[in-house]
This record gives C-alpha cells, sequence and structure tokens, in this order.
C-alpha cells in the first residue's frame, strides 16, 4: 500500500473539512461572537505548528508506523500502552463521527429512517473501502476533494449578493483576546485532527514531501473555513450563529437567486457525507492497521470486522444529539486535545529527536 504526495494532500483536506465546518461554527461564534474570524485564523495556525510536529516526529521514522516507532521512542511497555490508548481513543473517534454525521442526516434528509440504519450502511461502504487498502481511500480522495473545493465556490458566488462586509468589523470584539483564544479552540480541536499523519507517512513514496503536502492539505481546509466563517458573519451577523445547531446548513438554506436556484441545503449534505467518509475511513483503517501492528497479526484485514462492529456499537450508544455533540466534544477539547493531540506527539518528538542526536554522537567514537 502506498500514497502518493497528492493522495496525502486531498486526504487531509477533504478529512478536515466537513466536520469541522458542521460541528464548530456554533461554540465559536458562541464563545467569540465578533472575534470568531480571528478565532478561526487563530486555531488554523496552531493546527499548522500542530501538523508540523506530528510530520517531524514520523520522520524520525519516516519507514514506520506510529504502532512501530513509540516503544523504540520510550521504551516497550509504556510505549505500547501509549500506542493501545491510541487505538481505543481512534475507535471512539470513528463511532462519535459516524453518530454526529447520522443525527445531521437524520435531522435533515430521512427524518424517518431509524438512525442505526444510516449507520449500518455508511459503515459498510468504508469497511468495503479500506479494505482495498489505504491507497484506495487516498485515490477516492483525490475526487473528494475537488467535488468539496468546487461545492464552496458555488456556495460562495450564490451567496455573495446577500453578504453585508460592514459585519465584519470590529475585527477584535469589545471584550479584547480572551474570547478570541477560547473560541479558537473548538476548530483546533477538530484541525489538530492531522496528527493522524503520524500512521500516513509510513506509506508515503516521497518522504520529502511529506510536509509540503500535509501542511498545504491541513493550511488549505483552515483558509476555506475561515472565509467560510467570515460569510457566516457578514449573513447572519455575530449573534444568530451562536443560537443555531448547524449554522452552516442554516446558510445555505438561505440561498436563492430569482426563486430558481434554492434549496442547496441537500448538496452540503452530499459535501459532508464525502468528506465524513474520508475521515471515518481514515480512523477506521488506523485502528484496524494499528491493531494488527501492535498484536503482530500479519491479515490485518480480518480486524476490519472487529473494529467496524466496535464502531458501530459506540455510534449507537448515545441516547440523543447533545451527547454526541455537545458532550463529547467537550471531553474533546478538554481531554484528547492537549494530551493525544499536543503533549504525547511533542514529547514524543523531543525525546526522539535527542536520542537521534546522541546516537550520532556515539557513533564516531566506536571501534
Amino acid at each position: 500500500m502506498k500514497l502518493t504526495k497528492y493522495q496525502l494532500f486531498w486526504l487531509l483536506f477533504s478529512m478536515e473539512m466537513g466536520m469541522t465546518l458542521l460541528i464548530t461554527i456554533n461554540p465559536t461564534f458562541k464563545i467569540a461572537r465578533q472575534g470568531a474570524p480571528l478565532a478561526t485564523l487563530l486555531a488554523g495556525a496552531a493546527s499548522l505548528i500542530i501538523t508540523y510536529i506530528a510530520i517531524k516526529l514520523s520522520l524520525l521514522y519516516p519507514d514506520q508506523t506510529f504502532i512501530e516507532y513509540v516503544p523504540r521512542i520510550i521504551g516497550k511497555w509504556l510505549g505500547k500502552a501509549i500506542v493501545f490508548a491510541y487505538l481505543l481513543m481512534w475507535i471512539i473517534v470513528a463511532g462519535i463521527i459516524l453518530r454526529q454525521y447520522a443525527d445531521f442526516v437524520h435531522l435533515t434528509l430521512f427524518v424517518t429512517t431509524p438512525l442505526w440504519v444510516i449507520i449500518l450502511f455508511m459503515l459498510l461502504v468504508i469497511v468495503y473501502a479500506v479494505h482495498g487498502g489505504i491507497h484506495i481511500v487516498g485515490r477516492c480522495s483525490e475526487i473528494i476533494g475537488p467535488i468539496v473545493i468546487f461545492n464552496v465556490l458555488l456556495y460562495r458566488l450564490l451567496s455573495i449578493k446577500d453578504l453585508r462586509i460592514e459585519r465584519l468589523f470590529p475585527l477584535l470584539p469589545t471584550t479584547g483576546w480572551m474570547p478570541v483564544l477560547k473560541g479558537s479552540i473548538p476548530t483546533i480541536s477538530f484541525l489538530s485532527e492531522s496528527v493522524m499523519i503520524v500512521m500516513l507517512i509510513a506509506f508515503l513514496t516521497e518522504k520529502k514531501k511529506a510536509v509540503s503536502s500535509s501542511l498545504w492539505g491541513v493550511g488549505i481546509a483552515a483558509v476555506i473555513i475561515v472565509s467560510t466563517t467570515i460569510d457566516v458573519l457578514l449573513l447572519m451577523d455575530n449573534t444568530l450563529p451562536g443560537k443555531l445547531q448547524n449554522p452552516i446548513y442554516s446558510f445555505s438554506q438561505y440561498i436563492s437567486v430569482l426563486e430558481f436556484i434554492q434549496n442547496l441545503d441537500s448538496v452540503l449534505v452530499v459535501g459532508v457525507s464525502f468528506t465524513v467518509f474520508v475521515k471515518a475511513c481514515l480512523y477506521i483503517f488506523m485502528a484496524s492497521y494499528g491493531t494488527a501492528q501492535l498484536f503482530h497479526i500479519r491479515k490485518w484485514r480480518y480486524l476490519l470486522w472487529v473494529v467496524g462492529t466496535l464502531v458501530f456499537v459506540i455510534a449507537i450508544f448515545p441516547r440523543n444529539v447533545d451527547q454526541a455533540e455537545v458532550a463529547f466534544p467537550t471531553f474533546w477539547k478538554n481531554v484528547i486535545l492537549p494530551c493525544f493531540l499536543i503533549a504525547i506527539p511533542v514529547l514524543l518528538w523531543m525525546i526522539g529527536t535527542v536520542k537521534k542526536r546522541m546516537k550520532r554522537i556515539e557513533q564516531p567514537k566506536a571501534p
């Protein structure tokens, strides 16, 4: 299984887009209000730094996955414990992603369809794609990514007549920088999922292009998220988006050109479905392939059905929308973000870099 630099770019771009736009705009406006564009801009910058650290960590051992090189950096038992925690986290996240997607589709399109049916059919498509290998998911992202960009440009073009530029000012709210900094956390927590690069670089054919491909993928996604946040502000002002469950969905419903081009919310649902497909594929692949490596199972595809079953159970476990879209994101930004997406990768990178340099210093002294 191999990934090209273009597939890596489109994978990261596609997985960053859909759920980030769907879920983070509401809490960002609720906290930062007028400073929401600045908050998303800071989030984009922070996610690039986090992504860069994850890339540099992986490039210490470019031909090995996260599962293989963590025990080499910090020792066998502690390394395997951390790897096991990441595997559990990836399985749980995949389940919650599917549940959040199913809740969205259920509320917008298939009101009478049971949630478990939506989850099951999406999961079957995902497992089928992942069974072919990560390169198959990469090829899918090369088609999905441009479609997402086309959708974004279409919405921008059709909504431009309703945007009021005066609503953009003042850029910094009267309450100062603190709400902006706090408002950036929800978007950082989603954009920083690019840390999954630690499992992907081992499959990259051109390791030297890992930094540029990854940063461009995350960077362009961040730029689109900032511009979309600005569009929402120019259309709805700074108060209404914080009261809507999915401001971007309401934004799509507002578009109407000559009462002929309208009801574009279905196009948004299709775009979100594509990005969720890529994102869930990556998490399920990492969980399945990583579990096989940890327990030395030769045929990792057999684990797809085990992981898929666990993901399905987790997806149907939340009793309501609040548990999936409020409680879990709170846990994500308070626990997963600081520990699994920032602290552990930074510490591993620092320890790994020091060990590599010490090894280089000791080599000339060897007889």
